[in-house]
């Protein structure tokens, strides 16, 4: 990865970020209102989700927080920050909970992404097989959401 000095004002696009061991990489494009408060503009994927073989909850937050490259509609990178997910992991774990729960009762077609708060299953056009259950199901994948991601936004006030 680039050093983090040099990322403010480049563009999203022309940096290359590679995976870490400490930090989910979470390169966040925001919106601006005419109020000129920022807000997310997409949900964070962090992991696909097998309905046969699920994650469990500490591997999927073996990385404990989120550096942040936060870009404008333009791409152009204006802020960088660490955000530690341990302080949500309450919520987080319901989430994931009520997930597998779905999935263990063979409900995961009716999973929705509004039956959870920051943890969403987001559905994917492809259906496949689920557990315990002879329907099929969209295909999904573990994100943090938009409103999650607002939180984060109203948190550390950038």
């Amino acid at each position: 990865m680039d050093s983090i000095e040099a990322l403010i004002g480049k563009n999203i696009d022309e940096v290359s970020l590679i995976e870490s061991k400490t930090f989910f990489i979470a390169p966040l494009k925001y919106s601006t209102k005419v109020c000129g408060k920022r807000y997310p503009s997409d949900k964070l994927k962090i992991s696909d989700l097998d309905y046969f073989n699920m994650i469990s909850f500490s591997q999927l937050f073996k990385k404990e927080a989120l550096l942040i490259i936060w870009h404008d509609e333009t791409g152009i990178i204006t802020d960088l920050e660490i955000y530690y997910l341990s302080n949500d992991f309450d919520i987080l774990f319901q989430d994931y909970y009520i997930i597998k729960k779905a999935i263990d009762d063979g409900q995961a077609h009716k999973l929705r992404e509004g039956d959870t708060r920051y943890l969403g299953a987001s559905r994917l056009s492809e259906k496949v097989p689920q557990p315990n259950s002879i329907k099929l199901a969209n295909k999904r994948e573990l994100v943090l959401k938009k409103r999650y991601l607002q939180k984060i936004i109203n948190e550390i006030k950038i």
